[in-house]
């Protein structure tokens, strides 16, 4: 917890963790202070992950270069580029899917993806403690809780308490994704439970609805195809409201 417990990093290497590096306290009063690095830019960490992504697919992985001793530039805080709000399922990590290394990546991970109190509080300490620029609603194809959502609503089965937790949020984007018949009505509900929890999202805190305002954050949904790997980005929330869907995002200098 970054912003609970201070102190400096032991290396600077902000091509990799993005972190702001603190002063030297030894220093005398006079000597000038260089200007910190900038994290990324919203558009700029959907790109890396959609850039992460990609390299994935080609089998090019930086995570064979992550070691222990990258742990030491963290120990003085965290600056994540992106908080990953995924599915448990086992078969989606989102450090493996968008190949990013330790420090890049706030994960909150629940079977359906979906969002709770406590959820909530993780996602606004990463935007408001964190300054984290981009918030991803990542679901998957196949998914279990959305399919057993389905199976409520189709009549196919009877709500197990025990799971009504997991699975009463999803019914309401089943409903929603049922209204247009599509042809692929599993694919739809999946894509609709990432959409609505990413609009939920939008309106669910002060500090979250304040950086959509101020155009330091964005949200997204997004669905993980569990075949290939590969992950497609849907509308975006923020920087100046939606845009298309495989809209490539404009690499900054």
């Amino acid at each position: 917890m970054g912003w609970l417990f201070g102190g400096n990093r032991k290396r600077a290497r902000p091509a990799y963790s993005q972190l702001v590096s603190e002063p030297d306290p030894t220093s005398p009063p006079s000597t000038p202070r260089a200007a910190a690095p900038k994290g990324p830019t919203p558009r700029e960490a959907l790109q890396a992950l959609r850039d992460g992504n990609e390299a994935f697919l080609r089998g090019e992985s930086n995570l064979g270069h992550v070691t222990a001793d990258d742990l030491d530039e963290l120990q003085g805080g965290q600056a994540p580029i992106a908080t990953i709000v995924g599915c448990a399922d086992s078969r989606t990590p989102p450090t493996i899917l968008f190949n990013q290394g330790f420090g890049r990546l706030f994960s909150i991970r629940v079977a359906g993806n979906t969002v709770d109190r406590r959820g909530l509080a993780s996602i606004v300490y990463a935007v408001k403690h964190l300054h984290c620029p981009l918030v991803v609603v990542m679901g998957h194809t196949g998914c279990g809780a959305v399919a057993a959502a389905e199976a409520i609503v189709d009549g196919r089965a009877e709500m197990d308490p025990s799971l009504e937790a997991m699975i009463e949020p999803i019914i309401p984007a089943v409903l929603q994704a049922r209204r247009s018949r599509p042809a692929n009505p599993a694919l739809a509900a999946v894509e609709e439970n990432s959409r609505t929890v990413a609009t939920k999202l939008a309106t669910a805190d002060t500090a979250l609805a304040e950086a959509l305002a101020n155009g330091s954050l964005m949200i997204v949904g997004a669905v993980k195809d569990m075949s290939s790997g590969r992950v497609r980005f849907l509308e975006i929330i923020g920087d100046g409201g939606p845009v298309a869907a495989n809209q490539r995002v404009a690499e900054h200098a």
